[in-house]
């Protein structure tokens, strides 16, 4: 019987090397290749320049590339639906907000996800609500809105039905007891135009959007939908201060991944999404933005999509408010 020959041993030695290396290679750190964060909008709005801004900080951080992929489509539901059935691995993530995850789930009837699609891994911003009134419309405050409002139509403008500014809209109607006259636009600029033409009493929209027009003198500034001053307009309260009741209207945006994500790999992201948020640069361009950091912490993040999906959804549902 033959011996297995000294080359013999070292073919086998090789091959059980290899095969050991197995998991290893398998086990590999994360991230070990360049991460998709996705952006359910076109590229040049204010989702991509956030997610731009987060996403170079992250790559910096983790030590990989970080790729911006702008899926837009349906109002942000495309991209967001496309997160949803990746591979939940950590590598495609989504840039979600207020309308994708807060209000879409309740605004359409097919859509092929909701909240539990994801988890949170961090919310990067946020920014209240501000109404705001035409310089020719005599309404100088909330007072003026609810005694205009009892008395005749006061006509508000936003970016569109079922947009955030639409439902804020709806909420302090319904907060205030008053009815008012929305009149829906093709997103939030011409709106803000003919708040300043006149066409209409009253547009809402977000405070960064609407602060220029202020400081510029074409609009006024009646009240935020925050649950504290807005810091460039630290004298123009809040509408649950004007109303007397609970009022909380923000839009926010940040990190999420598919709902199968692992711990480990949560881990990281959330960790490495919590030290940028605390950047001091990142904090000087939110606030050269108009725009506040977000919540903390990952659970506060988690709070904050089940409560403004529940609130929302109840809106939708109150103002039988039904997608364009």
């Amino acid at each position: 019987m033959k011996h297995p020959t000294r080359r013999a041993f070292a073919a086998s030695f090789v091959a059980l090397a290899a095969l050991a290396s197995v998991p290893a290679l398998a086990q590999a750190a994360y991230p070990d290749r360049p991460i998709t964060i996705v952006v359910p909008f076109p590229a040049g709005g204010p989702t991509d320049a956030s997610a731009r801004l987060f996403g170079k900080a992250l790559a910096d951080s983790l030590g990989q590339p970080v790729v911006i992929d702008n899926r837009a489509g349906a109002a942000g539901t495309v991209g967001s639906a496309f997160v949803a059935r990746a591979a939940a691995d950590g590598y495609t993530l989504l840039w979600g907000g207020t309308s994708t995850l807060a209000v879409a789930p309740g605004l359409y009837k097919n859509l092929k996800y909701d909240a539990q699609s994801f988890v949170p891994v961090g919310m990067a911003l946020r920014g209240p609500m501000l109404v705001a009134a035409s310089n020719g419309s005599g309404i100088a405050s909330l007072a003026d809105i609810q005694r205009r409002a009892r008395e005749g139509a006061v006509t508000v403008g936003t970016a569109g039905t079922g947009s955030i500014g639409h439902l804020a809209t709806q909420l302090y109607a319904d907060t205030a007891g008053i009815k008012l006259t929305h009149v829906p636009y093709r997103g939030g600029s011409p709106a803000i135009t003919d708040a300043i033409g006149g066409q209409v009493d009253l547009v809402f929209d977000t405070a960064a959007a609407l602060y220029p027009f202020v400081q510029a003198g074409k609009l006024r500034a009646i009240a935020v939908g925050g649950t504290q001053a807005y810091a460039p307009l630290p004298d123009i309260p809040t509408i649950q201060a004007g109303t007397g009741s609970p009022y909380e209207a923000y839009s926010w945006f940040g990190l999420v991944a598919p709902k199968a994500t692992p711990a480990p790999v949560l881990q990281v992201l959330r960790r490495t999404m919590a030290k940028v948020a605390q950047a001091p640069e990142i904090r000087q361009s939110l606030k050269e933005q108009g725009v506040e950091p977000g919540v903390p912490d990952v659970e506060a993040f988690g709070k904050v999509i089940a409560t403004d999906a529940a609130k929302w959804a109840r809106i939708i549902r109150q103002a039988d408010v039904t997608a364009e």
